[in-house]
């Protein structure tokens, strides 16, 4: 299996237990918890960074889970919670969790796809079928997220989607799991 594909699983999987917590915990609990977790990783991370012993044990155990640069550098796994936590924060609940979800999917998807035959180079490093395994990656993870009886309805969930890979293909200089689940939320919102 490809260090790619690892990543986005691992990725996928973190993500959705957060969209699962959504599920059954209370609000408060739900944001607390994120909250506190969020704090811990981050509090890991610099420590990781600022201690080079630290740092080598990380990368020994979790190298293959991580991009060349993240080990010098914050990895995608803060930025992937404190997006899930402002979601949370920010949107109704419905929304929140499509917009998670899109993260979930979307973000491993187009790099997934985008690394093994993505051809078509658009922006950065970014590539079209990327960019469309993340746009048919959120669509059907939104309508799972209609037809399983969320409060949202479906022209939201194909402007979410869209705006989810708008989010994810443009490069910017703040990480993408921040920004995904924050530009979908909003867009789904304004519909």
């Amino acid at each position: 299996m490809s260090d790619t594909l690892k990543r986005g699983l691992f990725h996928m999987s973190g993500v959705l237990l957060v969209v699962a917590a959504a599920f059954f915990l209370p609000r408060m609990a739900l944001l607390i918890s994120l909250g506190v977790v969020t704090f811990i990783v981050f509090a890991l991370e610099l420590v990781r960074l600022k201690v080079p012993a630290v740092n080598r044990w990380f990368l020994s155990f979790f190298w293959p889970l991580l991009r060349k640069e993240e080990a010098s550098r914050l990895t995608g796994t803060g930025f992937s919670l404190a997006g899930a936590l402002v979601a949370f924060l920010l949107f109704p609940r419905d929304i929140a969790i499509l917009a998670v979800s899109f993260l979930a999917v979307g973000d491993p998807m187009a790099t997934i796809v985008g690394k093994h035959i993505g051809r078509t180079r658009l922006l950065g490093k970014r590539t079209l079928e990327g960019d469309l395994a993340c746009l048919v990656s959120c669509t059907i993870a939104g309508f799972i997220g209609y037809f399983a009886g969320l409060d949202i309805i479906w022209p939201a969930v194909l402007v979410g989607a869209l705006g989810a890979t708008i989010a994810e293909a443009i490069p910017l200089p703040i990480n993408d799991n921040l920004i995904l689940p924050l530009f979908a939320g909003l867009v789904m919102l304004v519909i």
